[in-house]
C-alpha cells in the first residue's frame, strides 16, 4: 500500500466500520487523517498491505509499531475485507503475508483485538499463531449494546519464552 491508495484504503475502512460488527470505531477517519496515517506510519516502515481485485482495493492490514521504546518490538494488527470477499481465503492470505513482513521488520510480538462474537475472525487469529490473552468485558457499547472485546497476541519465534 502506499499513500496513493489513501482514498481506495478510507473508503474500505469506511464500509467496514459502518458494519458496526467488526471495528473499534463506527467510520473512517476524516481523509487528511487517512493520509497522515499512511504517511506516518509508511515512513516508519510498518507493513501496510492491500488486496486490490480488478484495480480496486477490497481489503488491507497493516502491523503499526508501537511509539513506546520499551514496546518498539511490538505491532498492532488491523485487517478488514469488504464483506464480497469474506470466506474466499483473502483473509488468511492476507495475514500470513503481514505476519511474515512483520517478522522481517523486527516485530517480536503481534497485538490485536477482535469482539468476543467474532468467532470467525478468532478462529482465523488462532490458527496462525495469534493467543487470547485476556478479555475485556463490555469494552465497547454499540447504542445500547455492550460487547466484549478480546485482546490476542503472536509472539514470534526468536522471541525467548521463560514461562513455558
Amino acid at each position: 500500500m502506499s499513500v496513493d491508495d489513501a482514498a481506495e484504503f478510507n473508503r474500505v475502512v469506511g464500509v467496514v466500520a459502518r458494519e458496526r460488527r467488526y471495528l473499534r470505531f463506527v467510520d473512517a477517519p476524516p481523509m487528511d487523517g487517512t493520509i497522515e496515517f499512511l504517511r506516518e506510519s509508511l515512513g516508519a516502515g510498518n507493513p501496510h498491505l492491500a488486496v486490490v481485485v480488478d484495480g480496486k482495493l477490497v481489503g488491507w492490514c497493516d502491523v503499526c509499531r508501537s511509539s513506546f521504546e520499551i514496546e518498539s518490538h511490538v505491532g498492532r494488527l488491523g485487517i478488514g475485507l469488504l464483506p464480497a470477499w469474506r470466506g474466499k481465503g483473502l483473509g488468511k492470505a492476507l495475514l500470513d503475508t503481514a505476519i511474515a513482513a512483520a517478522e522481517r521488520s523486527d516485530f517480536s510480538r503481534i497485538e490485536l483485538t477482535v469482539f468476543s462474537d467474532n468467532l470467525r475472525a478468532i478462529a482465523l487469529y488462532e490458527a496462525s499463531g495469534f493467543i487470547c490473552e485476556g478479555t475485556m468485558r463490555a469494552a465497547a457499547r454499540f447504542g445500547d449494546e455492550y460487547r466484549d472485546v478480546i485482546q490476542m497476541a503472536r509472539l514470534g519465534s526468536a522471541l525467548p519464552k521463560p514461562w513455558e
